[in-house]
């Protein structure tokens, strides 16, 4: 709520208590006589009552929203690595319109498993909050990136030709292989990019058709991006 809407708030509730009081003062002056100053008063005092009442509910209510915000933002965030998490994607992907354009890329840290056995897992957590920095660097601020589950990423890019989503997916890949995680070796990453309505007609279509051009880029030797309609 703006300081804005709160002055017109005010302004409004005193006023409306003023015209309650010469109302009042109306009723009683054709009973009595004259007293329209104290009605006047009165209707202002009245006024600011209920401004009070008002502007009190209001800053509840907008306590109460700013709580339910941050709750759902935490129920959407990934703890670690800060990106969008899997049931903030799945809730998403349902409210997308599948005739407007979007490409996805689909990302998944290699050797992943390998690396948490030989290092720890406390690297292997550096690992992933490397590569989702790198992640959400690389995209558009009208881009979404999520932590689909273990290493795996997805990343939404709307009104993104396939063209452009391979370019930002190669710099990703290519980013991740070049950054320095000392005294821990590097890590890479492969990606499969696919479009809608380009190569599917449906958002479920769009992640098993990504999903399998990031399969073909693991089965090609890992560390670069697969676009689908290249398998």
């Amino acid at each position: 709520m703006g300081k804005k809407s709160v002055t017109i708030i005010f302004v409004f509730m005193t006023a409306l208590g003023a015209f309650w009081g010469l109302l009042l003062c109306w009723v009683i002056m054709s009973l009595t006589g004259n007293l329209l100053v104290p009605c006047v008063i009165m209707g202002g005092i009245l006024g600011l009552i209920y401004s009070c009442i008002t502007l009190f509910v209001l800053r509840l209510y907008a306590a109460e929203k700013f709580r339910n915000q941050k709750l759902d933002s935490e129920i959407r965030k990934d703890k670690l690595t800060g990106l969008y998490n899997r049931h903030a994607f799945d809730n998403d992907i349902r409210r997308l319109n599948p005739e407007e354009v979007y490409a996805m890329i689909f990302l998944d840290i290699d050797n992943f498993k390998v690396y948490n056995n030989i290092y720890g897992h406390q690297a292997g957590d550096k690992i992933l909050v490397n590569c989702a920095g790198i992640i959400k660097s690389s995209i558009r601020v009208v881009d979404f990136a999520y932590r689909y589950g273990g290493e795996e990423f997805v990343v939404i890019l709307s009104g993104c030709s396939k063209k452009e989503a391979e370019k930002i997916a190669q710099n990703i890949v290519e980013k991740i292989s070049e950054n320095d995680i000392s005294p821990y070796p590097s890590m890479t990453i492969s990606a499969g990019v696919a479009a809608i309505p380009e190569d599917v007609h449906s958002f479920d279509q769009l992640i098993r058709v990504s999903d399998l051009a990031l399969l073909q880029a693991k089965r090609n030797g890992k560390n670069q991006v697969v676009v689908y309609d290249k398998l």
